[in-house]
């Protein structure tokens, strides 16, 4: 294997002293050797910044940085990646475990295509104790290629399961603090690029309540989060008509929003472009679930 870039791993802690051992060995210990590895810590007050401190001196690939407040965890990803200086991005959770050739393989994929400025792999979620939870990917149609219109009411690719380009950072960048920062790396990578997909699971996937980095992500109804989103989204230039066109009649619709408990004008409008909205979703019988996912979008209490 030709190490011919440095490549960038940006992670980011919180409060993460009793996952972060596995994952940073995890990180350290991957095939592909010529890594940076800058690592942000966001005010942690349980030890995670002064165990940190330990590993940054034994190991210099480690460039450790800390907030001086909260910042949560997705002003704290920008913060990170703006120290970044490879020409490719990966971003880690503190609580998974990859496998220890996922940067070679995914660094391997995205040279495959001058276009590609984003691949993502397969993430399997596990607790503490018992299995791994293999169901959910198989149920999964993988993205590949840039229609963006298959991410303006859902994003199926998590930050923890991609590389990325530089230029796609730079191109993104900063990230809306109101907007999940690996969606809105997702709609840009379709404005100027495409992505690829390697069907393999590469990271382990951590679950414990409080996920998200600096606290579990808050809860949200479905419309209002979509009210927020799409104005971004549909501000993101150089996407197809067909993108805008869709993007700004959902906006009127769910802005309709709770006045109307349920819409129907809104489930017959998501019906009709299920295949687009919903194409992530692998069934035997994808009308079904079609339909009762578009019933469910189309209820004003109806939790992201």
């Amino acid at each position: 294997m030709i190490e011919d870039e440095l490549i960038s791993v940006v992670l980011c802690t919180y409060n993460g002293i009793l996952f972060i051992e596995p994952q940073l060995t995890s990180i350290q210990n991957q095939t592909y050797k010529r890594l940076e590895i800058i690592i942000t810590d966001d005010a942690s007050t349980d030890g995670t910044y002064e165990w940190l401190q330990v590993k940054a001196r034994v190991d210099d690939r480690i460039k450790l940085f800390k907030n001086k407040t909260n910042f949560g965890f997705n002003l704290n990803f920008n913060n990170a990646c703006s120290y970044a200086t490879g020409k490719y991005i990966a971003i880690a959770d503190q609580d998974d475990v990859w496998e220890l050739n996922k940067i070679e393989i995914l660094f391997s994929a995205i040279k495959q295509k001058k276009d590609t400025v984003l691949v993502h792999c397969i993430s399997a979620r596990f607790e503490k104790e018992g299995k791994p939870h293999l169901r959910s990917h198989k149920i999964i149609n993988h993205f590949y290629g840039n229609d963006a219109r298959q991410f303006l009411l859902k994003n199926i690719i998590s930050g923890h399961n991609i590389l990325i380009k530089k230029e796609l950072l730079q191109s993104a960048m900063p990230f809306p603090k109101e907007v999940y920062y690996d969606w809105w790396l997702v709609i840009n990578a379709c404005s100027i690029g495409k992505i690829e997909a390697v069907e393999k699971i590469l990271v382990w996937h951590r679950m414990h309540g409080k996920n998200a980095t600096g606290g579990g992500k808050p809860v949200i109804l479905f419309y209002k989060q979509t009210q927020i989103n799409l104005p971004f989204f549909l501000a993101v230039k150089n996407l197809p008509e067909s993108y805008y066109a869709l993007g700004q009649e959902l906006l009127v619709l769910y802005n309709e929003f709770p006045e109307k408990q349920f819409s129907f004008k809104l489930f017959i409008f998501l019906l009709k472009n299920s295949h687009i909205l919903f194409a992530h979703k692998k069934r035997i019988f994808p009308w079904i679930s079609y339909t009762k996912t578009a019933f469910r979008l189309s209820k004003a209490n109806y939790l992201a």
